[in-house]
């Protein structure tokens, strides 16, 4: 199900690496309730796998895990990031995500899944944009939960918790 969130008003265009005005669309999922926690790897995966599945085609979603491990009922997809980020775009996506992190749950953590058709085995393209994901949230102290490959046959851990608070 689509649903426009009503007061968040950041899309993210990965192609430009820029933050555009406008009302954001994001997914809503309908399994995972307010009462979602995420508190380690298990959890991670439970949600992702209920609300993904396997890959259809290149992107990067954003989901948000306050501090206490609730999942935020704001879910980004970014389509269109290109296959060798650069640090400009990979610290511009990752800021503005740092701002919805702010406004919606300071001191919470971003939880990236990183979706590609093909096997598990990771690509020089995962590598790039996990190792970059994770740089730039450092180099933003934005804390990272995890960052996940999502394929066709599941899911693999890219990077575990990072923690860099603003």
């Amino acid at each position: 199900m689509q649903e426009t969130l009503p007061g968040l008003w950041m899309g993210i265009t990965a192609g430009e690496g820029t933050c555009q005005s406008g009302r954001m669309t994001a997914h809503t999922p309908s399994t995972p309730g307010p009462d979602t926690i995420i508190t380690n790897d298990a959890d991670a995966r439970e949600l992702l796998s209920r609300l993904l599945g396997p890959a259809l085609r290149r992107q990067l979603w954003a989901f948000f895990v306050a501090p206490d491990g609730a999942q935020l009922p704001i879910i980004i997809p970014i389509d269109g990031i290109p296959a060798s980020p650069s640090d400009d775009e990979l610290r511009s996506i990752v800021s503005s995500l740092g701002q919805v992190l702010d406004e919606y749950s300071p001191g919470g953590s971003i939880l990236f899944a990183l979706e590609r058709p093909g096997d598990e085995t990771p690509h020089g393209f995962d590598e790039l944009w996990a190792d970059g994901l994770h740089e730039a949230a450092h180099h933003e102290a934005i804390e990272v939960f995890a960052i996940y490959l999502v394929h066709d046959d599941g899911l693999r851990m890219m990077k575990a918790r990072s923690s860099a608070r603003r």
